[in-house]
């Protein structure tokens, strides 16, 4: 593994050997003798990949009692396992995935397997990259640190990984700087070829912000948001390509004690939509005006910079990619000019796609706002309004080609269930053994991640004390399958008086 020339200048304390030790190892392996250990770390870094297992064994043909053969929890993508403790020696190192809701070992579709060993005090680092379907691992030796003079001195110790894809960023720049200064005042901390793990660099203990350019080129391509490091321990900062939305190129992983810490471009853009979910037949009078459209203003600071027109109820608009920040919208009927909602408040974080249900739900009225709303106590509500409501739900960003996420929103009004239950039910299950299921009350939302496979899904209301199916639908996922939403509304038309709606997360363009 060729090192980098790496060159801290904000401080001047000399570098030391390889290292990437968490301040808190967990000890998940065999050994007991502190002397013979050494440690097995795991980091998912495919954005094609669902959750993916690692497997450690002493001997595959051997199945001894007192062999090691573990598999540890799952790892999804960009996430880091915990660094699991090994007696030194020669083990074989399997990763998989699932195919079924089985996660024993056997029943893994595996992607590795190979023989590593673990030495005394060394962490194996091993890394998944690419597609999945083509899927590329590596693996780094990493000598821990222990150094009594970081702790006095308030020293942390980094080291850098590039792992971008792109031969574009084949070989690139990582400068950093405190995080109230500018890439004016940032050091080159080293250039970063592809693969290749740097040496250790020890820094003070400050807020930093992250700085990406070509190799020797002042062109900033990433500027990262700023981040902590404010204890004696121990990190990897991995430069990637960025899978959320918008166009910085890059997103940083820094994994340290309790994971990942995600950074994203300060600049990077949030993707937004809206979807219209007011149905005409239940607003039933209580809106007159409403035609089955309605218009949608965005405005920034007082100025209108996006009009979606006669976003006709069921329609998704399309996606919309603009500046991170704060927002407001109002939603109009185009025809008589009734305002339904106004200046509501839309936080588009940065890297992020959020959809913006809109719906509405009946309520009695009540004009004298003393609570009464059968004035004449006859028994029955006066009457009735519908208001129009908003619910933001951010997508899955998730491009995993085994597994798809779904976002599951409910814009029920009923009175006479508060919430519903949403079973995925598999080919050999009934509802009751189902593996997959969420319950979700009247104005939230759930998700649930699938693997690719045919489910029955059915929505369950309990209604005086009866489970009663709302509807039921027929899903199938495999490779070509997007993340959905699960929409369960109002429909008239239905028996039951609702249904459920699958619509891709990714909207038109």
């Amino acid at each position: 593994m060729k090192c980098i020339n790496v060159r801290p200048k904000l401080i001047s304390h000399p570098m030391v050997c390889l290292s990437i030790l968490l301040l808190a190892l967990t000890g998940c392996g065999s050994g007991s003798d502190e002397e013979k250990v050494g440690y097995i770390k795991f980091y998912n870094a495919s954005p094609s990949a669902p959750s993916i297992y690692m497997s450690v064994d002493e001997d595959l043909d051997d199945d001894d009692t007192d062999e090691v053969e573990l598999t540890y929890s799952a790892v999804p993508y960009a996430s880091v396992s915990a660094t699991n403790s090994l007696e030194k020696g020669t083990y074989y190192v399997e990763l998989g995935y699932q195919v079924d809701d089985s996660s024993d070992r056997d029943d893994l579709q595996l992607i590795y397997q190979e023989q590593l060993q673990i030495k005394k005090d060394q962490i194996k680092f091993v890394v998944l990259t690419s597609d999945i379907r083509s899927p590329n691992i590596l693996t780094y030796d990493i000598d821990l640190v222990d150094d009594d003079d970081d702790a006095d001195d308030d020293l942390f110790n980094l080291r850098l990984l590039n792992l971008s894809v792109n031969a574009n960023y084949a070989s690139l720049d990582l400068y950093v700087s405190k995080d109230n200064q500018t890439f004016n005042e940032a050091q080159l901390l080293g250039t970063l070829n592809v693969e290749d793990l740097s040496d250790n660099i020890k820094l003070a203990q400050e807020d930093y912000i992250y700085y990406i350019t070509l190799a020797g080129s002042s062109e900033l391509l990433y500027t990262s948001e700023d981040v902590a490091y404010a204890s004696v321990a121990q990190y990897i900062v991995v430069i990637r390509d960025n899978a959320g939305v918008g166009s910085a190129p890059f997103t940083i992983d820094s994994i340290g004690t309790n994971g990942i810490k995600q950074l994203n471009d300060i600049d990077a853009e949030a993707q937004f939509s809206f979807y219209n979910a007011i149905e005409v037949d239940v607003i039933d009078g209580t809106l007159p005006s409403y035609q089955g459209a309605v218009n949608v203003k965005v405005r920034r600071n007082g100025t209108t910079e996006f009009i979606f027109n006669n976003l006709a109820k069921g329609e998704l608009s399309a996606t919309t990619t603009t500046a991170n920040g704060d927002y407001s919208f109002d939603i109009v009927e185009p025809n008589s000019g009734d305002v339904y909602l106004s200046r509501v408040l839309l936080t588009l974080i940065d890297n992020a796609d959020n959809t913006i249900f809109l719906y509405g739900h009946k309520t009695p009225i009540d004009d004298d706002n003393d609570g009464i709303v059968d004035e004449n106590q006859d028994g029955i509500v006066d009457g009735y309004e519908t208001k129009i409501k908003s619910l933001t739900v951010t997508n899955s960003s998730s491009v995993s080609v085994f597994s798809h996420t779904m976002k599951i929103v409910n814009l029920a009004d009923s009175d006479d269930f508060s919430r519903v239950t949403f079973y995925f039910v598999e080919n050999d299950e009934i509802i009751a053994t189902a593996s997959h299921s969420a319950s979700v009350l009247e104005e939230k939302t759930s998700s649930v991640t699938l693997l690719n496979n045919t489910y029955e899904v059915h929505a369950i209301a309990t209604i005086d004390g009866t489970s009663v199916i709302m509807d039921s639908y027929n899903l199938v996922l495999d490779e070509d399958s997007k993340d959905q939403f699960v929409i369960f509304e109002a429909d008239a038309s239905r028996e039951s008086g609702f249904k459920m709606l699958f619509v891709d997360q990714k909207p038109k363009d």
